[in-house]
């Protein structure tokens, strides 16, 4: 049996995170009623779709598109699921024979917007929810607050510090331009935090390109960047956090680094500014991240990156 590994290790992360798995499943039993018609969009190994047909659901489609659905057609098998039609085809072109009460999809990259499943689980929901159906996640937030630990601002100065006695000055500050994956503790940020965006998922047209807000801080601190965060309400009763603040998941936060440390005053207004704008990979986008502050001076400091996922 030849397997992809990269793929199986993901899923096992994905399932290992029992804060993710276990919210989706108490949504799932939440919304989902006996002789509903579900769509599972990103079906993966088929774990949601099964909860899906546990909580009573007539019909289930399992759509997927990568190998993974081999293994969750025999997952079906093995756990006598008998209302689960598995289906292979990519979300912006597949055609559902008929409509479906409720769409559950966990979609959601790195600080949402990092799988590109977004526009065809619009596609797929504008196409093939019924008037008054319910989407899984309902709604998503997008937040950020201040990183205020040297520790990976320090990480990242390497190539400053002539390592090997190689002068790396051409390429020194690149790293500082570079968005990444890390997972933060509540004692490393302001606690102040700020929502950049927030959207219903029955409504929303498209992605969010530009996103904004201000935060405030309750004390004098250093800024060593941004941290990036997404909620999902996954259902009325049900929230999902990858906040800092809230337990771990394998999801973590987004890194937005400073080049240059940002003095911040008590009291003093910060202005965080987002821009997505994707490229041509299948996965990732690039991100442009802005957060004007004010200096003790009284001097305006703009730090702007080009951040690549």
């Amino acid at each position: 049996m030849i397997l992809n590994y990269d793929n199986i290790l993901s899923h096992l992360e994905m399932l290992g995170d029992r804060v993710r798995t276990e919210a989706y499943q108490a949504a799932i039993s939440e919304v989902v009623r006996p002789g509903d018609r579900v769509l599972d969009f990103g079906t993966g190994t088929g774990v949601l779709a099964i909860f899906a047909e546990r909580a009573g659901a007539q019909r289930v489609f399992a759509l997927d598109t990568s190998r993974m659905l081999s293994a969750a057609r025999r997952l079906f098998k093995a756990n006598h699921c008998t209302h689960i039609e598995p289906l292979a085809g990519d979300g912006a072109l597949i055609e559902l024979p008929e409509h479906v009460d409720v769409i559950v999809s966990e979609w959601m990259g790195h600080f949402l917007f990092a799988e590109h499943m977004f526009e065809p689980l619009l596609r797929l929901r504008d196409s093939f929810l019924r008037a008054g159906g319910h989407m899984i996640p309902a709604r998503c937030s997008l937040h950020a607050s201040v990183v205020t630990s040297s520790a990976r601002y320090e990480e990242l100065a390497l190539l400053r510090s002539k390592p090997y006695g190689i002068d790396f000055a051409p390429i020194r500050d690149w790293p500082y331009g570079t968005v990444g994956v890390s997972e933060f503790t509540a004692d490393e940020l302001l606690p102040e935090t700020v929502c950049l965006s927030d959207f219903d998922m029955h409504t929303v047209s498209a992605m969010p390109r530009q996103m904004n807000g201000v935060l405030h801080c309750s004390s004098d601190a250093v800024g060593y960047g941004l941290c990036g965060w997404f909620e999902a309400q996954l259902s009325p009763a049900v929230r999902l956090s990858t906040s800092p603040f809230s337990a771990r998941t394998h999801w973590k936060q987004f890194h937005f680094p400073f080049e240059t440390p940002l003095p911040l005053r008590a009291g003093q207004p910060i202005e965080i500014e987002l821009t997505i704008l994707p490229h041509d990979q299948k996965h990732g986008y690039n991100w442009q991240a802005r957060c004007a502050g004010e200096q003790r001076q009284g001097d305006s400091v703009l730090v702007e990156a080009w951040l690549a996922t």
